[in-house]
This record gives C-alpha cells, sequence and structure tokens, in this order.
C-alpha cells in the first residue's frame, strides 16, 4: 500500500493480469479531534484486451546484464503460425517505448534481443514487453519489469596467483574482473582443493587477497574464484564463470653444501691423485731401468 497527498500516482503494472485498485481517504489532524477517519474503498478493475492464442506467449523469459555493458534477454518460443516477436521496451527518461534492433533468431524466428548501443539506468525499473510482429497472426503479450543492478553478471576474476609469504602462509591474489561493476560492489567466492582432494569453498569475501590459515603441511594447492554483486548494491544477481584454475606446488629444496667438506674432499682426492700419478711413475722408471740392465747383461753375455 502507499500513502501520498498527491492526486495522482504512477506504479507499473503487469498488464497480463488483472488489474485491481482499491483507493480511500485517511483524514487526522485538527478537523477531527486528532482522531483517524477512513473513507469507504473505491474498487477499481481493469485489465487490458489480450490478443492471441495463450501457447503463442514466449517460454523462460530471462535478461542477463553482461559486466553491466552488454544487456542480453532470451526465451523460448510458443506455438506458432505466421507469427513472429516483437520485443518493445521503455524505461524512465525515454520519451516513448522502443524496439529491440538486435534480434537473436533460431530458423526464422526471434528468440532473443541484444541491447548493443543503449544507454540503460541502473536502479530503475525497464518494462519490457514481448508480443507480435505487426501484420502477422496476433501473439499473447508476455510482460515484464526489472531493475539492471539486480540481474548483472561479472566477468571471471583476473591474474589470480598464489604463493608462499616468508612465515610460511600461503597467500592468494587477484584483480577484479573487467566491467563496469564497481569494485566494492564485488563479492567472491573461492574454492580450493589439494589435487586429489574435492573442491572447499569460501563464501561472501570482498576483499582480493586471501591467506590460507592450514595448520596440515601442503605440498600443492589448487585454487579457483568467481564473482557477484553483492547484497550492499543489487538485491540478486548472477555469479561470473570461473576464473582460470591456478596452482601452486611446493618445491623441494635443493641441500646446502659443506663448503668445509667439499674443500676436504678436494685436498683428499688431489692427494691421492698425486699418489697415484708418482706410483704409476715410480714403476714405468723401475721397468725402464730393470730393462736397460737385462738388454746390458745380455750384450756382455753375448760378446
Amino acid at each position: 500500500s502507499v500513502r501520498t497527498k498527491q492526486q495522482k500516482y504512477r506504479a507499473a503494472f503487469n498488464f497480463g493480469k488483472e488489474i485491481v485498485i482499491k483507493l480511500r481517504t485517511y483524514l487526522k489532524g485538527a478537523c477531527t479531534d486528532d482522531k483517524e477517519l477512513w473513507s469507504k474503498w473505491i474498487l477499481i478493475n481493469d485489465s487490458m484486451p489480450m490478443q492471441g492464442d495463450p501457447e503463442t506467449s514466449v517460454k523462460d523469459f530471462h535478461c542477463i546484464y553482461y559486466k553491466f555493458e552488454t544487456l542480453k534477454c532470451e526465451w523460448k518460443t510458443g506455438k506458432l503460425s505466421n507469427s513472429n516477436y516483437e520485443l518493445q521496451y521503455w524505461q524512465d527518461g525515454m520519451p516513448g517505448k522502443k524496439t529491440c534492433d538486435h534480434y537473436l533468431r533460431a530458423t526464422g524466428i526471434n528468440t532473443g534481443c541484444v541491447f548493443e548501443k543503449e544507454k540503460l539506468q541502473l536502479f530503475s525499473s525497464l518494462f519490457i514487453c514481448v508480443t507480435g510482429m505487426p501484420g502477422m497472426n496476433p501473439i499473447r503479450q508476455s510482460y515484464f519489469s526489472f531493475q539492471l543492478q539486480n540481474i548483472g553478471k561479472p566477468g571471471a576474476p583476473e591474474d589470480v596467483n598464489i604463493s608462499k609469504t616468508q612465515n610460511g602462509e600461503l597467500k592468494l591474489d587477484w584483480r577484479p574482473p573487467i566491467g563496469k561493476i564497481p569494485s566494492h560492489c564485488l563479492e567472491y567466492e573461492i574454492q580450493y582443493k589439494e589435487k586429489t582432494d574435492t573442491w572447499m569453498t569460501i563464501t561472501e569475501w570482498r576483499e582480493t587477497t586471501y591467506s590460507f590459515n592450514i595448520s596440515m603441511p601442503l605440498h600443492e594447492l589448487c585454487v579457483h574464484i568467481r564473482a557477484k554483486t553483492n547484497r550492499y548494491c543489487a538485491d540478486d544477481g548472477y555469479w561470473s564463470d570461473w576464473s582460470t584454475e591456478s596452482c601452486w606446488e611446493e618445491v623441494s629444496p635443493i641441500p646446502e653444501i659443506n663448503i668445509k667438506w667439499v674443500y676436504c674432499t678436494g685436498i683428499a682426492a688431489a692427494v691421492l691423485l698425486g699418489i697415484f700419478v708418482i706410483a704409476v711413475l715410480y714403476v714405468v722408471i723401475k721397468k725402464r731401468h730393470w730393462s736397460e740392465k737385462l738388454q746390458h747383461k745380455a750384450k756382455t753375455l753375448v760378446y
């Protein structure tokens, strides 16, 4: 119900249903000794003349405002015969109703509309009527209204990254999705898991960083994130697609090398090598000495 001191009031109605209005007068003040007085109700029933078979009306009509930039409405067709759909729309500030400029089609029938260049307002109701094309068989009209901020779908979060801090925590950070949705109007849902586990979920997160305080040691972790308009900026909305999955894996540290041990090993190896070389030279010299001595003795015996 609405109370007003004016003699005019404007409201939106679904012309596809019966319109019922009740009106009465309320008095209170010096004229009534501060007593509340109510008149009798005046009842007004009205309805728009409906054309076409109910089976011709659209089914499953829905709209999504992608990134707060492009509005796309789609529907399923009813039972048509020599007919096609026309989408009409109006929003406060427009001089009159407009028709869709860019239809989506399937087998020649209009099944959706993309509002490409139209500048639409947030926090202002958009009224839509899907009816029949002029000059064709009539179609039962369908009426819809919504506010764009309540049907927004953000893009997926960008540049998801996991790193390990000096105190051993895993830190997750990302950038808000590209688009016209203000960053303070977004909330995030984070899902994470070890590669062999099921997804764990963190909901209603409003920052673009998150630290995992995990008591058990982890060797690997995978994360993906999605975004939605939060309740402070909209009554409802659609979740974005999930971001690209980002994974972190523990890298085994390279064992530290004991320099003293390396030096000692090197010196020992050099000493052993020197001894080996000396031994080899000694054997060679001895062999040569005995060979010469034997040759000399052999010559003496011959002569």
